[in-house]
Formats: structure tokens, C-alpha cells, sequence
């Protein structure tokens, strides 16, 4: 979607449809602006990227104050330049005078995050702390309130089996859609737990890694004892260890468990960024 999608000019004829409507499932970002004005034409282009980077998680809203007195007055816009935010039919945010992008990129983050990006940044801080039990009632709390967001669901199955109750990830599971966003996670999580199950200790199979690298059986019971041990980058040096001996061994086996620890990492996780990139370099 492009900025052009995302930026309409606004009057007191469409000031409904366009601001109050619209409003009530995305922010709108009003720019009050005046042709020639030179604190005007510094912020335009601003914003304009804005609402190119943003890609429809926000509208821009332009009214030109010389030709619209009207809204001026009833938004009680005093200066150049103004910004107002409207969501959900009230105005959440006034600004005025000169703004910076990192200023209203931080702003529009704050506004556009949606429930599920709140929740999982909470539930981030809680994971550093090592408050898992904290992240888990947390997420039940948000579930009773959204009880058909599958996607917190598949949330609260990951973290259930990161604390050992797989039993209660298992049931939850059963009920969600096959196509639930991020359920493919708490799956993975479950496969490796259970490939794990039988495998000699983690440090007899260091130690057999360690008197034979040849033995490719060994790195892959190596890589899944360090998953379930959440030694996730040491999981995967031992997949591409496997992938430069030989990339094609079990029907490609270190390629596809990489990509289940990609999943299990989710979207945006730096290290799955660095380790797609290591594993395309060996690939191709």
C-alpha cells in the first residue's frame, strides 16, 4: 500500500466519512497546514514518509486552514504547524510547533501497537526477569478478556510448555485452527520435547560430537538436546555444522529443523535473522 492510499485531504464535507469514520478502526493524523508556509512545508514531507513507512496502521488527514475556517475554529488550531490525533472518535494526542520524525515515529508506535504487540512486549520484559509464571497469568488475563484471539492463545501454549505443563499446552492446542498465527511455535516446541525424550544426556552427547564431528546422528541429537535445554544458538551451530558436511543428509533433516527453530523463534528474533542468512550462505 502506497503513502498516496494513506494521506487525503480533508474538508468540512467529507471531515465525517474521512476523520470521525475512520477513526473508529485506525488512528487519523490531521495535519493543519497553509500552502507557502515554510514550518508547513518542512513537516509535509515528514509525515508523508510516515505514511508511506507505516503502511495503512495510520491515515493522514491534511486540512489546509486557509480553506477551512470552519474546522480551524472547532479544533481550536492556534499555530503552524499543528498535529491532531483522532482514534476511535476521540482526539488522543494535540502537538504543536515544529516535530521530529523519531518523535512522531515514537508517538505512532505507542498509538498504532496493536493488543497483541502490548501483551507480548509485557510479556518480553517478564521472560528477561524470569518471571514466566508473571507472563502466564498475564496472558490468561488478556485471553478472558479476548477469548477468540487465537494468536494469544498459541502465546500462552509456548509458554505453558517452557514450564513444563505440556498436558495443558496439549489441550489448548486441540481447539485451536490449523491456520491460528504462531501455532506452528508451541508445535515445534512440543516435537522437540518428545525427539528429546530418549537421548542420552546432554553431555554424553557433547562428548560423543566431540570424539567423532563426522557423526552427523550425534550433532542432530546434540542440536535437540540444546533446543528443549533453551541453548538455542549452540542448537543451531550444530545444524549448520551439519549442513557443510552435508546438506542433503536425511532428506535435508538440519535445513528443516532449522526452519522449526526459525518458527519457534518467531518473527523479527534477530538471531533466527542471522542464522536464515548463515544457512542461505551455505545453501547456495
Amino acid at each position: 500500500m502506497n503513502a498516496a492510499v494513506n494521506v487525503v485531504e480533508v474538508n468540512a464535507e467529507n471531515f465525517q466519512s474521512e476523520v470521525v469514520e475512520k477513526s473508529a478502526h485506525i488512528p487519523v493524523m490531521l495535519e493543519f497546514y497553509a500552502d507557502g508556509a515554510e514550518p508547513s512545508q518542512q513537516l509535509a514531507p515528514v509525515l508523508r514518509q510516515l505514511a508511506d513507512e507505516y503502511q495503512g496502521k495510520f491515515l493522514l488527514a491534511r486540512i489546509d486552514i486557509q480553506a477551512n475556517q470552519q474546522i480551524v475554529q472547532q479544533l481550536a488550531v492556534r499555530t503552524l504547524p499543528t498535529i491532531k490525533i483522532i482514534f476511535q472518535g476521540k482526539m488522543v494526542q494535540e502537538l504543536e510547533g515544529p516535530q521530529d520524525a523519531a518523535a512522531l515515529r515514537n508517538l505512532l508506535d505507542q498509538i498504532t501497537m496493536s493488543p497483541l504487540e502490548q501483551v507480548r512486549g509485557q510479556i518480553n520484559q517478564l521472560m528477561e526477569m524470569g518471571q514466566r509464571g508473571q507472563a502466564i497469568e498475564l496472558l490468561q488475563q488478556v485471553i478472558a478478556q479476548e477469548p477468540k484471539n487465537y494468536v494469544l492463545h498459541a502465546e500462552l501454549c509456548d509458554l505453558l510448555i517452557m514450564e513444563n505443563r505440556s498436558d495443558e499446552a496439549k489441550q489448548i492446542l486441540a481447539a485451536l485452527p490449523d491456520d491460528t498465527e504462531g501455532v506452528q511455535a508451541p508445535k515445534n516446541r512440543i516435537q522437540f520435547i518428545e525427539l528429546a525424550e530418549n537421548l542420552a544426556p546432554l553431555a554424553e552427547l557433547r562428548k560423543e560430537v566431540d570424539d567423532d564431528s563426522s557423526n552427523l546422528q550425534s550433532r542432530l541429537d546434540l542440536a535437540y538436546r540444546f533446543i528443549v535445554d533453551d541453548q538455542i544458538e549452540a542448537a543451531l551451530d550444530q545444524l549448520l555444522a551439519i549442513l557443510k558436511v552435508d546438506r542433503d543428509w536425511q532428506e535435508e533433516k538440519a535445513r528443516t529443523t532449522m526452519i522449526q527453530v526459525f518458527e519457534l523463534l518467531g518473527k523479527g528474533n534477530e538471531l533466527a535473522t542471522a542464522y536464515r542468512r548463515k544457512m542461505f550462505t551455505f545453501l547456495h
